[in-house]
């Protein structure tokens, strides 16, 4: 029986963790933030109906390629920082070994939430996408999404640390750029089909009331991915 090498996963694990890492709590809690705040300007600065809808359209579009473009300039920073070395295979180690114990750290919010909550972005980033938001330009909404996709790093960073170990490991910095834009565009999927969606008030309360019913659900897949991504990593090196 031909052996898998560690080179004929990375394709396959880079797209399951970004199908799992897309399914994000904190994202999806602050993009129904966003469409919120977008909304009532669109109410208040166009007509309502289609044009009401194309203002948000375009905005959140705005705002998911802001997430998009620096996620992905994480990923490329890291990647350039690990090739400085010669020797990466401990830095894809130390990245699983991050990467479970912020899975662990998920799992713990999921199944004990009353130990608190330890994954999740500032308390401040609502108040921000208001603000940013109400100026109704797409640079201040670009810049909403950047600081966004900072944000939201401590929640949903773990799995995305683990695939950024493996590929410091497994692939050139060229192949790497490609896996990194892969991952990120299945990222950020969900979010724009929740953009679209929420365009309607009525999807937009329904959807509301999903993510809040659902959060912890949602922290358990992540944990779960996280840890079972970190000991797969771990296993290949």
């Amino acid at each position: 029986m031909e052996t898998i090498t560690p080179q004929q996963l990375t394709l396959p694990v880079v797209v399951s963790a970004a199908l799992v890492d897309s399914i994000n709590p904190c994202a999806f809690a602050v993009l129904l933030t966003f469409i919120a705040a977008t909304l009532v300007l669109a109410e208040r600065t166009t007509s309502r109906g289609l044009r009401a809808r194309w203002f948000l359209w375009r905005m959140g579009l705005v705002y998911v390629a802001g997430v998009f473009l620096t996620y992905l300039g994480l990923g490329l920073g890291l990647l350039a920082f690990a090739s400085t070395f010669g020797q990466t295979h401990w830095i894809g180690r130390v990245a699983a070994l991050i990467a479970i114990g912020l899975g662990l750290l998920a799992l713990q919010e999921a199944l004990v939430p009353e130990w608190g909550s330890r994954l999740r972005v500032p308390d401040g980033m609502h108040a921000w996408l208001h603000r940013l938001t109400g100026r109704a330009s797409l640079p201040a909404v670009l810049t909403a999404g950047v600081l966004v996709g900072l944000c939201t790093v401590p929640c949903s960073g773990a799995i995305y640390l683990a695939v950024l170990g493996l590929l410091a490991t497994q692939a050139t910095y060229a192949e790497g750029l490609g896996y990194l834009v892969l991952y990120n565009a299945i990222f950020v999927v969900p979010l724009v089909a929740m953009l679209f969606l929420a365009s309607s008030r009525q999807v937009f309360n329904t959807l509301g009331r999903w993510q809040l019913h659902h959060r912890s659900a949602l922290k358990l897949g992540l944990g779960l991915g996280a840890v079972a991504l970190g000991l797969l990593l771990l296993e290949t090196l």
